[in-house]
This record gives structure tokens, sequence and C-alpha cells, in this order.
């Protein structure tokens, strides 16, 4: 047999670890995802106000160069412009000719951005404006507008209107260390908070552990309490506690049949030797010692008798080994039983008959049969008074065979019917008074039958007898099956 161990560093990690990492993973996800989309709503709003206001200041630049243009000064000048605000963000404006040669233009436009040269103006073509973003010679992010002014039969003039928006960046930058850092403790927390909640979520799990733990074979009682468990662990804790149920049982059962051994072995042996004892304590005759040797003959016939049934009915409980199945004569192999016991039958005043179709016949294992027929039958004469009688039947129950052994005895209690098939059980062992039965019998039947996939039903009246009935499943399929 090969064992596949598992290394330490292969070990699957626990529960609650998965249960921290899945929770952290997700809520930092969720949080990563809102908080940029907040950025992305924030960068959009700040980039289409922008828009916006180089849009109006372009408006507004051509408004003003309809309503002027027969004023405009035909060499270089510098303007402010009438719309600048020292709330908004710092505006350039620069007029040029269609030969790119600067009009006029706003202080400190010459240093931070450089007019446009012929071949960009003509790159314009038909089109209105063009936007784009561009980096000033200082280093600042100009959001540009250039767009052709004027219209049909005037010169061609040009606006180029530029913002600052540093401002804008540093906002957004801002935003972003905030964010970075929010995403930084919701790690921690998450972390955290998933740690406590996996750790109260295992709790109820500890528990049923914990209690598995200290259940040791004088501890079988002790169940897992269910109603505070979750509905998820509820089922799991009913099976594990029918499973100690089962368990218990079991104990109890194994720990009652050692005692039953014990007690069954102890008896016979403390036979012998106070028979030995008595005949070792001075000189007797030749035919004392016969009869001590007959007793203890005895004695060791009744262990023997023990030991083989416990040896059966262990190998019963194993795997059961294959049935030696043959097609039997039922009537032939009563018959045998019949002639075994009609001795023993008619020294107790008994009589004891068969009935069987002649032409009944089952697959069964001859052995076990007989084995089974014969402890009902030793069963039968040791309960049924002098002058009783004892039937062996058997006949076809549609597909199944019944044998059924009845007698005219003592009949057993109610009370006592559940358990009469029970190892070592006997309704009154003080009645019995036999020292060939030691309790063993009906349960070596009962294994024998149900070995054979069949079943063992008893019925019983006290004062009337009692009726064991025997029942093999399948006639005709096994029948069907050995012929083939």
């Amino acid at each position: 047999m090969t064992f596949h161990t598992i290394s330490p560093g292969r070990r699957p990690p626990s529960i609650a670890f998965r249960m921290t990492t899945w929770y952290a993973l997700s809520t930092f996800m969720l949080i990563f995802a809102a908080t940029g989309f907040l950025y992305w709503v924030l960068a959009t709003n700040l980039q289409k106000e922008d828009d916006g206001a180089l849009q109006d200041n372009l408006n507004n630049a051509q408004l003003m160069l309809r309503s002027s243009a027969s004023g405009l000064p035909s060499g270089r000048h510098e303007v402010e412009p009438v719309w600048s605000s020292e709330r908004r963000p710092e505006i350039y404006i620069r007029l040029l000719d269609g030969n790119a040669r600067t009009i006029v233009e706003t202080p400190g436009m010459p240093e931070e951005l450089p007019p446009p040269t012929a071949a960009d103006l003509a790159s314009l073509g038909s089109q209105r404006t063009v936007n784009h973003e561009a980096v000033s010679r200082s280093g600042k992010l100009l959001q540009t507008v250039t767009a052709r002014a004027g219209g049909e039969g005037v010169p061609a003039r040009y606006l180029q209107i530029a913002m600052d928006r540093h401002n804008d960046e540093d906002l957004l930058a801002h935003y972003r260390e905030q964010i970075w850092i929010v995403l930084s403790v919701s790690v921690i927390l998450c972390s955290l908070v998933g740690y406590a909640i996996a750790r109260s979520g295992m709790r109820p799990i500890e528990s049923i552990s914990g209690t598995a733990e200290r259940i040791r074979s004088a501890t079988l009682h002790e169940r897992i309490e269910t109603p505070e468990l979750p509905a998820e662990l509820a089922g799991l804790a009913k099976t594990f506690n029918t499973m100690l149920d089962r368990l218990q049982d079991s104990f109890a059962r194994i720990s009652q049949f050692s005692d039953d051994v014990a007690h069954e072995l102890r008896t016979p042996i403390h036979n012998l030797r106070g028979e030995i004892e008595v005949a070792l304590s001075k000189s007797r005759s030749s035919e004392d010692y016969r009869d001590t040797l007959g007793s203890c003959l005895e004695e060791c016939g009744r262990i023997s008798r023990v030991i083989q049934s416990l040896l059966f009915l262990a190998r019963a409980d194993k795997t059961p080994e294959v049935l030696r199945l043959e097609r039997i004569d039922i009537r032939e192999e009563l018959t045998r039983v019949q002639e075994f016991y009609e001795a023993a039958a008619s020294d107790a005043g008994l009589d004891l008959t068969i009935s069987a179709p002649s032409d009944l016949c089952a697959p069964l294992d001859r052995s076990l049969f007989q084995q089974a027929v014969g402890n009902l039958v030793s069963n039968a004469i040791a309960h049924t008074p002098a002058g009783g009688m004892i039937r062996v039947v058997a006949c076809e129950d549609g597909p199944m065979l019944k044998m059924s052994v009845i007698d005219s005895g003592c009949g057993i209690a109610p009370e006592h019917l559940p358990y009469v098939l029970d190892r070592f059980y006997r309704v009154d062992r003080a009645r019995t008074g036999s020292r060939q039965n030691v309790g063993l019998g009906l349960a070596v039947v009962k294994s024998i039958v149900e070995w054979h996939g069949g079943c063992v039903v008893l019925d019983s009246k006290p004062g009337e007898g009692t009726c064991v009935s025997l029942r093999f499943p399948s006639i005709a399929e096994k029948s069907a099956v050995l012929s083939g």
C-alpha cells in the first residue's frame, strides 16, 4: 500500500486565509473601481469645462474681431483680453494674418507658446477649429485651439487661443495622491475586516472540531449543539451526530459482545478446572476418572462450539466469502436433517416431521443451509416440552424459498422477540438449563440467511409455540444463473 504525504510547503492554505484574501481583493477592487470612476468623471468634467472656456473665448474673440476689424493695428501689439478674470485660468490669445505673422497677442504668450507656422495654418484647410494640447516653454500644459476668423471677402485671419491647465493638472495630481492613500488604507482595513469576518465565520467549524477532538471512547455520548449553528453547518453537524450515534451503538455492542464471550468461555473453563481439581484431590477408580474425562470432554466440546460460532460470525461480519451455490433438493436435505436429529427428538419425547414438495430445488450453499436448519431444529428441541411436535415445512413463496421450523414449545414473550436474533441473547438463562445453548444459534442462522440475501421472520406466542421462517430470495434468477 502506498501512502501519499503532503509536505508542509504544499499544504493548501486555510479557509480563513482564503476568505480573508477573497474578501480583501473583492472589496479593494470595488473601491478601486469606484475611485477610478470618480477620477474619470472629474477629469472629464474638467476637460469639458476647459473646452467650453476655450470655445467661449474663441467666440468672444471672433465677435470682437468682427466688431473692430477696421480699427485693428497693422503691426505687432500686446493686448489684454477684456474677458480675463483672476478666478479663471490664464488665457492666451493671438491673432495672426494669412502669412502666420502675429498681429496682436496677449502679454507673455510669446514666451510660453510659439506662433504656428504658415504651413500649420494652411493645414487647417476647411476646418473651423483645431484643438490640441501642447507643453509650453516653461513646462506648463496648455490646451490650445486655432481657428480661422473672418468671412468671405475678408483677408485671412487666424485666432490662436491657449489655456493654461496647470491648475487642473495640480488638482488631478492631488486627487490621485488622495486616491492612492485611500486605496492603501482600504487594503489594510479590508484585510483586517476580512480576517475578522473569516474568524467569525470559522468559529462554528472550530466548535465542531473542538467537540470532535474531545470525543473519546469514554465520551461518545457528547454531541454537537446544532440549534446555534448556521444552516450550512447544521446538516453537517446532524450527520456527524448520527455517525456518533452509530459509533456509540457499535461500541456498546462490541463491549457487550466481549463481556458475553468472556462469560461464555469462563464458565466451561471453570467447570473444567473444578472437575480436574476434584479428580486430582485423591486417588479414584478408573470409572471415576472416565466420568471426569467425559465431563471434561463435554466442556471442551462446548468451548469448541462457542469458538466455531464466533469465528463464523466474525467471518460473516467481514466481506462475505463467495457462496458455493449448488442446486440442491430441499426435501432431500431436510430428510438428512431429520435423520440427524430424530434420535434427540425421540429422547425428548417430541415428534419431528418434515414437509416439502418432492421437486422443490434451490441454489443454496449446502453446508450453510444444513447448519441453519439444524440450529433451528436443535433450538426447537431444547424449548419444546415432551409430547410436543416440531414441523419443518418448505415451499415456494413466489420467487422466494420459504423454509419454516414450527414447534409447540413454550414460546417467546413479545418483549424478547426483537432481540432473540442478537448474539448471546437468551430469553431466560435459568429456564433454558442447557449447557449446549450459548445464545449464538439464532445469530448464526440470521448471518447465513442474510449471507444468501434473505431474511428471518420470527413469530411466537407464549404457551403456543414458535415459528421461525427463513426466506431465501430469487429462486428463479439464481437457478437461471446456475443453469447458464
